[in-house]
């Protein structure tokens, strides 16, 4: 995997930084506006090729791989140019803002015979797969709460009159987008799609939400995702069922620990071996790519269209509109 970047922010930092230690994957180019930021971007990693012109990388011929990690409202267009120049895509969350546009890409992808993953951890992680496996445990499951609240860096420029991209709707922003998609996948990832769905959002004065409450109903039980980039809490996930509960520690992007107690005992699962998400999110989808396995590859894109079209159905809900798309 021959990978070129596309956006310089921290996600790229951290996803580059976990990537260059599995084998198979090699970043070869970077893409940035900036001259001198993609400069500094290649040097830390040591990158040779750095593009302030998108359609000049995607015509590099050693570029097998795109990573798209630009602002959220740019996801569907820089994905389609990507795929349309032959490159497979590794797409950052949230994937696009319509399911529409999430077919698009999908179809497009299985029309070129490409690898296409949204860059979503949670549904990497092994502790995740361990919750899933270990839920008949419990019974019967009758609540569920996950919360994942985080002081952005960038609430404080917003507060001081900027509208930084992750509180802009114009770009697709939002603490729904940016970080309760992490509660509501994992949610989904365990119990498919809900039969109702609202979201209580609380919103800034551009419209945008800085923060709020999905509540998602299933048969015989009530889920309540919270999530917010205006305050900082103790982050985590309980699912509860009749018989015990499991416990997750930290945000369910990371599922750095998982417990499950019963009336038999307590089982604590501490497999990720100290090793970040993106480690696992990278290291998960270089083996798909060396096995080929082109059906979990499919798989994981019905669940992203899903996604796109829950993401899409709460902030209707919500009445939080994004120019140009809604």
């Amino acid at each position: 995997m021959k990978i070129g970047t596309i956006g310089t922010g921290n996600i790229v930092t951290w996803v580059m930084t976990e990537a260059v230690r599995v084998s198979g994957i090699r970043y070869e180019a970077v893409y940035s506006r900036g001259e001198a930021t993609g400069r500094a971007l290649a040097e830390r990693f040591g990158v040779q090729k750095v593009y302030t012109a998108l359609d000049d990388m995607l015509a590099d011929p050693e570029i097998d791989w795109v990573y798209v990690a630009s602002p959220n409202s740019l996801h569907y267009a820089h994905t389609k140019a990507a795929l349309e120049s032959g490159k497979h895509v590794i797409c950052e969350k949230p994937f696009a803002p319509t399911r529409a546009q999430a077919e698009a890409l999908a179809a497009l992808a299985a029309n070129k015979g490409l690898f296409l993953f949204e860059g979503i951890t949670t549904l990497f992680l092994p502790h995740f797969a361990r919750i899933r496996e270990k839920l008949p445990e419990i019974g019967p499951v009758r609540q569920v709460s996950c919360t994942f609240c985080q002081y952005s860096s960038k609430y404080d420029a917003l507060k001081a009159g900027q509208t930084p991209n992750v509180f802009n709707p114009a770009f697709a922003g939002g603490a729904l987008m940016d970080i309760n998609l992490y509660n509501l996948y994992f949610v989904y990832g365990l119990f498919g799609m809900p039969e109702k769905l609202t979201y209580h959002a609380r919103r800034h004065e551009n419209g945008i939400d800085l923060g709020g409450v999905l509540v998602l109903e299933y048969p015989g039980f009530v889920c309540a995702c919270t999530g917010a980039k205006d305050c900082k809490g103790e982050n985590g996930a309980h699912i509860i069922g009749e018989k015990g509960f499991i416990r997750v520690e930290d945000p369910v992007s990371m599922c750095t620990r998982a417990t499950v107690v019963t009336d038999a005992g307590e089982q604590v699962f501490d497999e990720q071996q100290g090793e970040t998400a993106w480690y696992w999110e990278m290291r998960s989808i270089a083996g798909l790519v060396q096995a080929d396995d082109r059906a979990d590859c499919r798989r994981r894109m019905e669940k992203t269209i899903e996604m796109a079209e829950l993401l899409a159905r709460a902030r209707r809900d919500a009445g939080i509109v994004f120019p140009g798309v809604d």
